[in-house]
């Protein structure tokens, strides 16, 4: 019995760390110049654009308002290795420091026709940069 409890116990982490989402978070953020907030990327958005890719990165076009809605059906998990850049008018890309970013998190609800979609968030600022903000973020 203790084995069979073990072998399904290795199973599921076998089965959870191979899932086709657990590939670690490759998204490259391109984020209006200037912009401070939250942005929230929105999956399984019936008609909204795919993911385009650029390497191995997931490129997410940040809208003025904080927000990017995707047609792909749900977000990675893993490592958070992604890469947040501001952008100016010309395309011109300026490196976030990590500082002055705050993972969020993510969520998920379900449509009265039972279309699920899935969420992600993060918080950018330039004015309040520092660990306090990287770790608990504008406390909002």
């Amino acid at each position: 019995m203790k084995h069979l409890i073990f072998a399904i116990i290795v199973t599921v982490i076998l089965t959870g760390c191979t899932s086709k989402y657990n590939r670690g978070t490759y998204d490259l953020y391109l984020i209006p110049e200037g912009y401070e907030g939250t942005i929230r990327v929105t999956y399984n958005i019936k008609g909204a654009p795919h993911l385009e890719r650029e390497g191995k990165f997931d490129i997410i076009q940040v809208s003025l308002d904080g927000k990017y809605e995707t047609s792909n059906p749900m977000y990675d998990y893993g490592a958070v290795i992604d890469q947040y850049y501001y952008v100016d008018k010309e395309g011109n890309r300026t490196a976030i420091d990590p500082l002055c970013v705050h993972a969020r998190g993510t969520g998920g609800s379900s449509s009265s026709d039972g279309v699920e979609t899935h969420h992600t968030e993060i918080e950018v600022t330039q004015t309040a940069c520092g660990e306090d903000f990287m770790l608990n973020g504008s406390l909002r």
